[in-house]
């Protein structure tokens, strides 16, 4: 009897996730959940198979219907699909690369297509106005540099509150970032960010300092993102803004500006720490949209006449 392997495979691929790709937990958790469910499906309905090696043609079409699906037999929306296809390619990826596979699977399963929906961002004004704020106190001392620099250089909420004392030069006027997957990169911050930072450095030691990290807490350590996105919410109602300003709509405005003003897509790509061009260029349709947004309101014909 030859012994099963699909645990182990998917075992290996955690592993590899995990050490060699760096992947978030939270990216590793819905990947490996998902084989782990394919694994008992797989078991139960083809017991000739004993890798997944061997999943194609029947089996293959069995894993797409299954994620079509949920438990209780409604349609799935493309978009999670999609997701999970990918984390299955994925895999197929590692075997290809482990030597076990030629193909990959997926190549033969039509992936459905999703429509990315245009990111939300702030008007320049509302920005401006964010960024405006009478600081006074430690915390919106704090509180103001942070705002800063999430618009100065793009940062993910992530990113911020990982910054450490070292992590800002001055004399370049940069911010050393590590991001997903642990890649190092280093990003322009501006002169406005720059003070904004210093003038909550001057008041740093009220938080008693225990950690490293450059944004504290009142008990001295490192911010979550929940209080970073707390944070900014708290700026924006003071400043009159529409609920919902989050951390990363000002990642969003930042690109939205740079791409708008004519900035390279590929050095915009390089300073918000994308993988692919291909999430960056979504900027560009962003302000196609507000181009034509302009245009209906402002152009005399726009509008046809009866």
């Amino acid at each position: 009897m030859v012994e099963k392997s699909f645990t182990r495979e998917v075992d290996a691929f955690e592993s590899y996730l995990a050490n060699q790709k760096r992947y978030s937990a939270k990216t590793i958790k819905s990947y490996i959940e998902l084989l782990r469910k394919l694994n008992l499906l797989l078991d139960s309905q083809f017991p000739e198979l004993f890798s997944w090696v061997q999943v194609s043609g029947v089996s293959l079409r069995f894993i797409q219907r299954t994620l079509h699906y949920t438990k209780e037999g409604t349609s799935r929306s493309s978009s999670s699909i999609a997701h999970d296809l990918y984390a299955l390619s994925s895999f197929f990826k590692f075997l290809i690369k482990e030597g076990k596979l030629d193909h990959n699977p997926i190549d033969e399963i039509k992936v459905p297509k999703v429509k990315r929906p245009l990111p939300k961002v702030l008007t320049l004004n509302e920005v401006l106005s964010l960024l405006d704020s009478n600081a006074t106190t430690p915390k919106e001392l704090r509180d103001n540099a942070i705002v800063h620099v999430l618009f100065a250089s793009g940062l993910r909420v992530s990113e911020v509150v990982a910054l450490e004392l070292g992590d800002v030069d001055f004399s370049d006027r940069t911010i050393r970032v590590v991001g997903k997957g642990q890649k190092e990169r280093v990003v322009p911050c501006s002169t406005t960010a720059l003070e904004a930072i210093q003038n909550y450095l001057k008041v740093r030691e009220a938080f008693a300092p225990k950690e490293n990290y450059l944004f504290l807490n009142r008990f001295g350590e490192g911010l979550t993102t929940r209080a970073v996105e707390y944070a900014v919410n708290e700026i924006a109602k003071k400043a009159g803004l529409m609920l919902g300003v989050s951390p990363h709509k000002l990642r969003h405005s930042f690109a939205t500006e740079l791409v708008g003003n004519g900035a390279d897509l590929r050095a915009v790509q390089e300073m918000l720490g994308h993988a692919s061009l291909a999430a960056t260029q979504v900027y560009t349709h962003v302000n196609l949209a507000k181009l034509k947004e302009i245009y209906q309101k402002a152009h005399p014909r726009a509008h046809r006449e009866d």
